[in-house]
């Protein structure tokens, strides 16, 4: 009865080990989850005549090279964070340095850059601000959680957060507000779009750096992103990553 009772548990760990192994191994197969919102040029939610967007480009090839595959999906950016914050997700795209994310995240070698500053309508004087905190005291808007937003809370500047970028330009053309802070080339982008590209001007302040930023809660990640970087050094160095860049 003992010996039973012995070769019954001795089997189920066994069995138990088999399980996890293959669990594992499976899980190594999987796509890489990357969480992103529609950031033209940079990511496109449906994609343009074939573009997905130079920096999405970019990454599955990166990852190719590393015989990984990944997975772009496309969610409001403030759930995005939230998500690979808890390790459900590998990384965020295209994502910028900021010490608010210092503490969940790990920041890939740059990708791409894009210019920084104030949108105000075509028909209003440039009042040619040279800083930030001159805008103290405007009426402006920022997309919720993006690092220029996070940096209007870190400066305490009022602003209204939204959603998307396509709504703070909605807010700003409606003369809700008379600034939006953020990005250059994607919105830009979207201000064509939808038509509205005439009515928009845009002043720069600095320039960002954006990463494929990985989620410290990510299995293994420290060596996966060591892997990534060496990856995007090589598309560097051949050609390849310029290449992806000159079809947009």
């Amino acid at each position: 009865m003992g010996i039973d009772s012995t070769l019954v548990r001795m089997s189920g760990m066994v069995l138990m080990c088999f399980c996890l192994m293959f669990s594992s191994a499976w899980a190594e197969d999987q796509p890489l989850r990357i969480l992103a919102v529609h950031y033209p040029p940079y990511e496109f939610e449906n994609p343009v005549d074939g573009l997905k967007g130079f920096d999405v480009e970019v990454v599955e090839e990166a990852f190719m090279r590393l015989g990984k595959t990944a997975r772009v999906e496309f969610l409001p950016w403030a759930r995005a964070v939230e998500i690979v914050f808890s390790g459900q997700a590998l990384g965020l795209l295209s994502c910028a340095r900021n010490v608010a994310r210092d503490p969940h995240l790990y920041y890939s070698d740059p990708i791409s850059s894009s210019s920084a500053g104030y949108f105000f309508r075509r028909n209003m004087p440039d009042p040619g601000f040279k800083s930030l905190e001159e805008l103290r005291g405007e009426k402006i808007t920022s997309v919720l959680d993006y690092s220029t937003q996070q940096e209007l809370e870190q400066l305490d500047i009022d602003h209204f957060a939204v959603r998307s970028n396509k709504l703070a330009l909605n807010l700003l053309v409606g003369k809700r507000v008379d600034f939006y802070y953020g990005s250059k080339e994607a919105n830009e982008f979207i201000a064509k779009q939808v038509g509205i590209l005439d009515q928009v001007q845009f002043r720069p302040l600095r320039t960002n750096e954006f990463h494929l930023c990985f989620g410290k809660k990510w299995p293994r990640v420290e060596e996966l992103m060591s892997k990534f970087n060496s990856a995007l050094a090589q598309m560097k160095a051949d050609g390849s990553y310029q290449m992806i860049h000159d079809r947009y």
